[in-house]
């Protein structure tokens, strides 16, 4: 079969009138390697100069002979399916916050995936598009013979250079240097990663927590482009409540009671009640903030926390001990539950 095919490629070459003798050393090497190759490495090979290479190289393509792919590498056209195969996607897709820009006077299209996790894992591997539509895209794990590389950036977010021919062009059309918003979609077992990963990039608690609710419902990490504070986005049964978490205890001086303005600590939870009270009047959802349960002990923390529930904000005491995420998941579930006909303790639909 080999040597019909190598037949085949010396009488092609013999009928551009070019000496075959020329040209198959480069079929013989790219025959033998497992890989595509670079120009750089079929020079080395067959100890040419590079010219002399991209030249040979250039007239093997062109007769169809070789197949050229990304980053110029090459290889024989029936090797080319084995490496522009992808996968079967495996694992949940979930969709992680980002942008999408033009990149000033060039043809290029730049996406930029805001997840430092997700940028400590996949950074300097490879993708392609999927699926592109209107504010969503996503994205397959891919090689370097046809993949966009992804790029870690100083922020830990990943960057990703892709030609504007790969936007379909009533999106690209859109599409201008500002930053527009829109989420990526990955799915978590083919990028070797997991929500506990996606959402500990500031807490682990965050990771825990997400990873059990993500077994009752779906998760969503919160989106950079608002001015709204949560964690964790959680939907059940139609219903959506952001949920912020913080494992900061009261600092006690001689057994003496914290005053709610006496210390940064304290601060931050007033901030925390803030934010819930923003989420109810801004987009007409109910909260959850789960805090140590320290400050269960402290007598202000009581009082806000009966006047939180004018605003539909529930509080969950916690040690963050062993399996304190799977119980927390589960309470916030009851309530949610509960909600659906208790108007005292309403969770309202997103």
């Amino acid at each position: 079969m080999i040597n019909y095919i190598m037949k085949k490629y010396k009488e092609r070459i013999e009928k551009e009138g070019k000496d075959p003798n020329f040209y198959l050393p480069v079929i013989n090497v790219l025959k033998k390697s497992k890989n595509p190759l670079s120009i750089n490495e079929i020079a080395k090979f067959l100890n040419i100069p590079y010219g002399a290479a991209k030249q040979r190289l250039h007239k093997l393509e062109k007769w169809d002979l070789i197949k050229r792919m990304k980053r110029g590498y090459y290889c024989l056209p029936f090797l080319f399916s084995n490496y522009t195969k992808l996968s079967k996607s495996k694992g949940q897709l979930f969709y992680l916050k980002g942008c999408i820009r033009i990149m000033g006077s060039s043809k290029g299209v730049w996406i930029t995936i805001y997840n430092s996790k997700f940028g400590e894992i996949n950074g300097g591997r490879y993708c392609i598009i999927n699926k592109f539509e209107n504010d969503k895209v996503i994205i397959k794990k891919s090689n370097k013979f046809i993949g966009s590389k992804l790029y870690l950036l100083n922020s830990k977010s990943v960057g990703i250079s892709l030609s504007r021919n790969l936007i379909p062009e009533d999106i690209r059309n859109t599409l201008s240097t500002k930053v527009i918003p829109i989420q990526i979609g990955i799915y978590l077992d083919e990028w070797d990663i997991t929500i506990y990963d996606l959402f500990s990039t500031e807490s682990s608690e965050d990771g825990q927590l997400a990873s059990e609710l993500n077994k009752i419902g779906d998760v969503k990490k919160p989106s950079k482009f608002n001015n709204l504070k949560a964690d964790i986005l959680f939907s059940y049964n139609n219903k959506k409540i952001p949920i912020e978490i913080t494992t900061s205890k009261p600092s006690l001086e001689a057994n003496q009671p914290q005053h709610r303005m006496s210390s940064i600590k304290a601060s931050q939870i007033l901030m925390r009640f803030y934010f819930s009270i923003k989420w109810n009047y801004l987009k007409n959802l109910s909260t959850i903030l789960v805090i140590h349960k320290d400050w269960e002990k402290q007598g202000w923390i009581k009082k806000e926390e009966e006047f939180m529930k004018n605003f539909n904000c529930n509080i969950i005491f916690t040690d963050f001990k062993e399996d304190w995420a799977h119980k927390s998941a589960l309470e916030i579930k009851r309530s949610m539950e509960l909600s659906f006909t208790n108007k005292k303790t309403l969770l309202r639909s997103s």
